[in-house]
């Protein structure tokens, strides 16, 4: 096992030094193994899919999710020449993730929450594709009225989410917490829940 993980390594190569820490805390938190499927929900430019692709090795499997054609394309082209082909981009849309049911181990959004404009739809369609047992971990910030509000998601003060308001939101679709990181890599308006699905 060692010596595969030391070949998965070389293979795909180091993270960069910017993302490397935080790629830990992410790893840790939802506790990933070799051989588990995630999905990196609004996976964005798919630094963090490229990460969670890393952390669960050639016989894992990632989910990368967008919305809009144009991100999905772009999610596209960066990993169809990914080696070991572990990474599906998938389109998704404001009230799914276009995931097939039961599908995931742990799922990963990150600074994506507060920029849900049906965050009851997606958050019940968590429950529907990941597994029993199976963690979600939400990185996000509080409001911030420095900046500017994101359109189509409810008022809360600035852009951002209240971290109470999104355990209310997992706790009602039935996950419980079972971590919580303020501060979450050494930002203080930033943190880190991590949900379990019983």
């Amino acid at each position: 096992m060692w010596l595969a993980a030391v070949a998965w390594i070389g293979l795909v190569g180091a993270p960069t030094a910017a993302r490397s820490a935080e790629s830990d805390q992410i790893v840790a938190a939802l506790g990933l193994v070799w051989g588990e499927t995630v999905a990196d929900i609004g996976a964005g430019d798919g630094q963090w899919t490229e990460s969670l692709s890393e952390a669960v090795g050639p016989t894992g499997r990632v989910f990368s999710t967008e919305v809009g054609e144009e991100r999905v394309d772009r999610l596209r082209r960066r990993f169809e020449s990914w080696t070991p082909a572990n990474v599906t981009v998938v389109k998704g849309s404001e009230d799914a993730t276009g995931l097939p049911e039961g599908c995931c181990d742990a799922v990963l959004l990150r600074l994506v929450y507060h920029h849900l404009t049906k965050p009851k739809r997606i958050v019940a369609d968590l429950h529907r594709i990941v597994r029993p047992r199976g963690r979600v971990a939400i990185i996000d910030m509080t409001p911030q009225a420095r900046l500017p509000p994101v359109a189509g998601v409810p008022a809360r003060g600035g852009h951002g989410v209240e971290p109470k308001d999104v355990m209310k939101r997992m706790r009602s679709a039935g996950f419980r917490v079972t971590a919580r990181y303020d501060a979450w890599a050494d930002r203080a308006e930033r943190f880190c829940i991590v949900f379990a699905r019983d």
